[in-house]
């Protein structure tokens, strides 16, 4: 009994630390861009876009059809959710010993627990 009253404070206390770290990054966000800085995209930690930000100077460098304005959109969206996972990679992984548990593999991306 004594061993399951020990687990159950070290888990306690490992998610007392995610929650603190989780709650230092609220205010945080990560920057994606695209196309040599044509498209910004900001974004929080939670995957939510905040703003997205196209240069009117790189677009009236050269002409961008639409299709690959919108293609690079998505590819700043998503540099920027990368961006965001790998923080939070990096601060729930940093309480974990360096491992994300499988189960959250998902939510950290394609890449699992190894975090590549």
């Amino acid at each position: 009994m004594h061993n399951l009253a020990s687990l159950l404070m070290q888990m306690e206390k490992i998610e007392s630390e995610v929650n603190t770290r989780l709650s230092n990054l609220q205010d945080m966000t990560v920057e994606g861009t695209a196309n040599d800085g044509l498209v910004k995209v900001t974004g929080d930690i939670w995957f939510n876009i905040k703003h997205i930000t196209i240069d009117r100077n790189k677009l009236a460098e050269r002409p961008f059809d639409l299709a690959t304005l919108e293609e690079a959109i998505a590819l700043a969206v998503n540099d920027a959710i990368r961006k965001a996972r790998a923080l939070l990679r990096t601060e729930i992984g940093g309480v974990l010993g360096g491992k994300v548990p499988p189960e959250f593999a998902g939510f950290f991306g394609r890449s699992g627990a190894n975090g590549e």
